[in-house]
């Protein structure tokens, strides 16, 4: 464990700064062809057949309001929605590999956590050598659960925020060419597996029941827009609303902070903006949720349906009945719990 050539989308990264170009995200040029890649690699076959189909439940909303519906995506293999993220990125560099022997890719990704765990797994089954880059905050049980994978893994301090987390993995994929950089924020295959699979999933699941508003955290931006294409192609007047941390807001001037801040949040400072979202800001509601009352909130959600949820559900559970409770009964807002959270956090809780 350490202190802080080709790529699945372009021979350069491009930073995270730089203006996201729209016509990326159309599938025709960022063609994603999982089956092709699974019909080399079992073990990556296998895993896609455990990913996705998971339940979407009515949870506790306010008095009144409109109900509110959440995808539990700790049902997938990994344990989270990363578990999709990780399938696509992976997918997308093994694809761009080709038939050369697998033992020459090297896989590097940053992480605020649920990735890593995902894409970790999938390494190993797979005999891809993996590195992180991640906070100096990361849980113990991440870190035990990565060096139990072979992973490598390069700790940032966490006062330097997450941005800086990026930012290493940027530095190490331009003065180490021999890995393959998967970059999250910016690689087109982050989105459009979230608009295949989860927000077709969600549709399916819905049954003609046109939903009011699609709620979740923006994290990378992967699952709040991939998802808002699929349902805004079958009910176009769906609101997006995004969730991101009180301690560092989407789109913030403020500079990056060592803040706890709810999982996978992303927020950045400095006013960078995560480039998926901003193809959609001025469709967009921003809302925020502090750390405190969505650690809280866990908790909450545990005493009333004695399920587990992580603290970015708990958010998006936040934000969820908010918005819920100035709509009427009749209307439907959804939303998407990542994760049932960390051993530490629940730990924490006493639970």
């Amino acid at each position: 464990m350490h202190q802080a050539g080709d790529t699945t989308y372009s021979p350069a990264p491009e930073p995270l700064e730089a203006p996201y170009p729209p016509g990326s995200l159309d599938p025709a040029r960022a063609a994603l062809d999982t089956a092709a890649v699974a019909g080399r690699h079992p073990a990556y076959a296998k895993f896609g057949q455990e990913l996705g189909n998971t339940s979407l439940i009515e949870v506790p909303g306010p008095r009144g309001g409109a109900t509110v519906l959440a995808k539990c995506e700790w049902e997938n293999p990994a344990g989270s929605i990363k578990d999709r993220v990780a399938h696509a990125l992976l997918g997308s560099a093994l694809q761009r590999h080709g038939a050369r022997p697998l033992g020459e890719l090297r896989v590097l990704e940053y992480s605020g956590g649920s990735l890593a765990n995902a894409l970790s797994r999938l390494c190993a089954d797979l005999g891809v050598p993996a590195r992180f880059v991640l906070s100096s905050a990361s849980p113990r049980s991440l870190l035990d659960t990565l060096a139990g994978r072979g992973a490598r893994v390069d700790l940032v301090d966490k006062e330097r925020g997450f941005l800086e987390v990026v930012r290493e993995a940027l530095r190490i994929a331009a003065a180490e060419p021999g890995w393959t950089l998967l970059y999250q924020h910016r690689n087109p295959a982050n989105v459009l597996l979230q608009e295949r699979t989860t927000g077709a999933e969600l549709i399916g699941q819905l049954g003609g029941r046109a939903p009011a508003a699609w709620v979740a955290s923006i994290g990378t931006g992967g699952t709040l827009v991939g998802v808002l294409r699929a349902l805004r192609a079958r009910f176009p007047a769906v609101r997006a609303v995004g969730v991101t941390p009180a301690e560092l807001p989407y789109g913030s001037e403020q500079p990056p902070n060592g803040r706890r801040k709810y999982a996978g949040s992303g927020g950045m400072g400095h006013g960078i903006r995560q480039p998926f979202v901003t193809l959609y800001d001025d469709e967009t509601e921003q809302r925020t949720v502090s750390y405190p009352r969505a650690f809280a909130a866990m908790g909450e959600f545990h005493d009333l349906t004695g399920l587990r949820i992580g603290s970015s559900a708990a958010a998006n559970w936040l934000a969820a009945g908010e918005v819920a409770a100035a709509l009427p009964p009749s209307a439907t807002v959804v939303t998407v719990f990542p994760d049932a959270g960390t051993p530490e956090e629940w730990e924490r809780l006493g639970r």
